[in-house]
């Protein structure tokens, strides 16, 4: 793991930004550690953080992907530029290594990329270096095929974080935690017989053509065909019951990325640790949500140009440092 990961975490700890929670077995914890407490504030028991996303604003539609990219993504991306939809993926570092390619493709649909973790482990059972680890390869990987651009959102695998993961999260790496209000369970097709394409349906038409306060962050892979299909087909059903339909960053006026608007605005120079303790300033970045998505919809000619170059040269590979590097977490994260 670099050394700088290492003294940054090093460097929270005696700042004191990192609690000392007990650790969870697969988001279980020992007897007499209440998973409720402000000490823990465990994510898989419904425990809501300090920053932590849960809700879309009132009206809204939050569109957000889970365990990509697959083989079951190009679908899934051809449908969401027809519909010119934005969408958050939450992908794995490891499949990014395995369908690079498609990650690429997202990101040059214009989609934003955000962190899943590298392995896709319950991390509440992860010591503070192997957290840093899932956080900060991942992280790498994104930033190494978007030009630089340092993810801004992550997703709890199994949806399990703490106080602790959190912080780690927080003040290392800048991330802000994002859940959701309803579960699909998409991803138990063809595992579990109580899960199938018509329950799904049924769940996603219940929610969509229910109360929109609050608004909707629904739980959705791209892992099989039919969790696939199932957000294509109730998709006609969202424009129809009036949402308003966003990424996860553009809900609340955020920027996707800790050193870019977005995927089409100019990237500032910082490095991933520096992204939990130094503040950039995107300037033309707005509180209000139309604003952002009105920023995210285009760009000066010159942006637009710089981009695309930074696109194409993230197409052709990223930087063989950075590659080598990204190698180490297989090795590292056997060993535990």
């Amino acid at each position: 793991m670099p050394q700088e990961w290492i003294d940054a975490l090093a460097k929270a700890v005696a700042a004191g930004l990192i609690p000392n929670v007990t650790l969870s077995k697969e988001g279980v914890y020992p007897k007499g550690v209440d998973p409720m407490s402000t000490e823990v504030c465990s994510s898989t028991d419904q425990c809501r953080g300090d920053g932590d996303i849960w809700d879309a604003p009132d009206g809204m539609l939050g569109v957000s992907f889970d365990d990509g990219p697959t083989e079951h993504s190009p679908k899934l991306y051809d449908f969401l530029k027809a519909q010119n939809v934005k969408a958050t993926h939450f992908f794995i570092g490891e499949q990014i290594l395995g369908f690079s390619s498609y990650a690429q493709t997202a990101f040059q649909n214009g989609d934003d990329l955000a962190v899943h973790t590298w392995t896709h482990r319950y991390m509440t059972g992860l010591t503070n270096a192997e957290a840093v680890a899932e956080f900060g390869y991942t992280m790498q990987i994104i930033s190494d095929i978007t030009g630089g651009r340092i993810p801004k959102f992550w997703r709890p695998p199994y949806g399990d974080s703490d106080n602790r993961i959190r912080a780690i999260a927080k003040h290392i790496f800048g991330l802000v935690q994002v859940d959701w209000n309803q579960d699909t369970n998409d991803w138990q097709l063809g595992e579990t017989a109580s899960v199938t394409p018509a329950s799904i349906a049924a769940d996603l038409k219940k929610w969509i053509t229910g109360p929109k306060s609050p608004g909707l962050i629904i739980l959705e892979h791209e892992l099989s065909d039919g969790s696939v299909q199932a957000f294509i087909d109730a998709y006609p059903l969202m424009k129809s019951n009036g949402w308003d339909i966003r990424n996860i960053p553009d809900l609340f006026g955020q920027p996707w990325y800790s050193n870019s608007l977005n995927d089409n605005t100019t990237v500032s120079q910082l490095d991933i640790v520096s992204a939990g303790s130094e503040s950039i300033n995107l300037s033309s970045t707005s509180s209000a949500p139309a604003a952002a998505a009105a920023q995210t919809s285009g760009s000066t000619s010159s942006n637009a140009a710089a981009n695309n170059t930074a696109k194409n040269a993230a197409t052709q590979g990223a930087t063989a440092k950075s590659w080598l590097a990204l190698l180490a977490p297989l090795v590292v994260l056997a060993a535990f």
